[in-house]
């Protein structure tokens, strides 16, 4: 990429904090302003960098991965038909240059500085929106989430409920909750088939034991139909399910362990996929018992062995999509499959 101007932009709830690279200029004295983080402040923000001496062409916009709070940014920038890349949180937590003090404007500074000295390399990929379909998969899958989460909190509440009218009451917040998940899932099952890609996907996915309809639509929308994960490990790591390095020198050794900022719904999600791949596949059934060896009664073992089991649908999932094949069943009858292949 042939840039000629790198703004970092630090994005929070209400506010946006932009800094344009100056070579020559310390990081905390680059030109910086604070706008809104709404159609007006993303404006204004073009509006400051053009009087700065910006060229829309010769620019690259640089944010950090904040999921819904860069959501309409992202849609303007692309509808602007402007560069810009998406950065990993890690790159300003861990940027060596610059002050030590840390500060909306700072972060900016150094997404800025970030953008100039690894321009041309493979630590900058310009981002591509989704399809509007994988952003209305994503929308209501956090939305079917929500009400998930409410309805499971009624219920437990009403395991310890201290009278009839409490329980009654939260019976009707139950059925509610369960009314909209129904609505939502159709809606997405509506997005679904309308999508020809994501419905060939979806298919793919389905024919995969233990996988059905939440962990495929989980799986299209956060791999953006497998084009944001280059891998069935990074994707893994993503979701907490494949180990990760921390290592340095001869002194710092950690052992490997899955990351505990993972995704940790979608990773329940393929804890009960799991469950029911070990019930229906042969195959499948003999990894998680290979796995646990002669201590099947281990706690710790049998959460090795079915973190196992995930990895290898994970493995699945991404086989079955990037060769576009439906899923040869071994060792499991197909009318078995498509009779248990569902999910709560």
């Amino acid at each position: 990429m042939n840039k000629n101007w790198f703004i970092g932009i630090d994005v929070s709830k209400k506010t946006l904090d932009a800094s344009i690279f100056v070579a020559g200029e310390v990081i905390n004295k680059f030109p910086h302003v604070q706008v809104r983080n709404d159609k007006q402040g993303f404006k204004d923000l073009f509006r400051w960098a053009k009087e700065q001496g910006m060229k829309t062409k010769d620019t690259l916009f640089g944010l950090e991965f904040t999921g819904y709070y860069s959501d309409a940014l992202e849609q303007f920038l692309t509808k602007k038909q402007v560069s810009y890349t998406m950065l990993p949180t890690t790159v300003v937590k861990h940027y060596q240059r610059g002050p030590h003090d840390k500060n909306d404007k700072i972060d900016s500074a150094k997404i800025a500085d970030y953008l100039f000295r690894f321009n041309g390399t493979e630590c900058i990929k310009l981002r591509v929106l989704p399809s509007k379909a994988l952003q209305q998969l994503k929308d209501l899958k956090s939305e079917r989430k929500f009400l998930v989460q409410q309805r499971v909190a009624c219920e437990n509440r009403q395991k310890v409920a201290k009278s009839k009218s409490e329980e009654k009451h939260l019976q009707k917040l139950i059925d509610l909750y369960k009314a909209e998940i129904e609505q939502v899932e159709q809606q997405i099952a509506d997005v679904i088939v309308q999508d020809e890609e994501i419905y060939t996907t979806y298919r793919l996915l389905n024919s995969i034991p233990g996988i059905g309809f939440v962990n495929a639509v989980n799986t299209i929308a956060n791999t953006q139909n497998f084009t944001a994960f280059e891998t069935a490990r990074q994707y893994a790591k993503y979701v907490g399910v494949a180990p990760s390095e921390h290592s340095s020198g001869t002194s710092v050794q950690w052992r490997r362990r899955p990351s505990p900022h993972a995704d940790l719904q979608a990773k329940a999600d393929l804890s009960m996929a799991a469950l029911h791949a070990i019930e229906l596949s042969a195959e499948i059934r003999q990894l998680y018992e290979r796995k646990l060896g002669n201590k099947p009664k281990d706690k710790d073992i049998q959460k090795k062995a079915l973190n196992a089991v995930k990895f290898k649908l994970v493995r699945e999932m991404f086989s079955v999509a990037k060769r576009a094949r439906i899923f040869e069943l071994r060792g499991l009858d197909k009318a078995q499959a498509e009779t248990h292949n569902t999910e709560e």
